[in-house]
């Protein structure tokens, strides 16, 4: 009888996820990060942004689908001219207006939240995004990449913003980790998903 009430236990937790988590076998992920080309800091002129690098490792992990957050006027591919408009957006509060929109946006479960650290905060994109979804019984996780800031208070800011969701622990890589070394990267991301439960 006991080891009968063990079984039963253990299939709940597996079909339904351990409470608290909002995380259960068959949740839907969805993966969505804003990244950018050209030339970045500290990695030179690159062909794909550190962020969704990143990102398409989380998506093998865990085998999620892959959203790209793209701005309608791209930014541009000088670091220095990327700046002075991020730091324009950021001051101003502006809402960058983006290109297309996650389809079925209510099958997803989990939404991983990529982006990198620019102006020492969120890119302003990134707040277009997040209010133009309703986030209510969503598990949020955001990740992020940058050269030294970690998650630079980002955090808070997604916890805030997204009240009627639950958010859970970022990861926080070094773009230039992101960008050349994806063996060791994805190393941690395999112990940040076991940490969460999702590996």
């Amino acid at each position: 009888m006991k080891k009968a009430l063990t079984l039963l236990i253990a299939i709940i937790l597996i079909m339904y996820g351990i409470p608290g988590t909002a995380v259960s076998s068959f949740s839907r992920i969805l993966i969505v990060c804003f990244s950018r080309a050209g030339e970045n800091y500290n990695v030179g002129k690159i062909e794909k942004g550190n962020t969704e690098k990143l990102a398409e490792i989380i998506m093998e992990q865990t085998g999620g689908d892959l959203f790209r957050i793209e701005t309608v006027i791209p930014y541009p591919e000088s670091y220095d001219e990327t700046l002075d408009i991020a730091t324009r957006e950021y001051q101003n509060d502006e809402r960058p207006e983006l290109t297309g929109q996650v389809e079925n946006w209510e099958d997803y479960d989990i939404i991983f939240l990529g982006y990198p650290i620019w102006w020492t905060g969120l890119p302003m994109a990134l707040h277009t995004f997040m209010e133009s979804y309703d986030w209510q019984g969503k598990t949020v996780i955001p990740f992020n990449t940058h050269e030294g800031s970690g998650q630079a208070g980002t955090q808070q800011v997604i916890e805030d913003k997204l009240s009627g969701a639950t958010v859970l622990q970022g990861l926080a890589v070094r773009g230039s980790k992101a960008q050349n070394d994806a063996e060791d990267t994805a190393a941690d991301v395999a112990a940040w998903l076991k940490e969460l439960g999702l590996k």
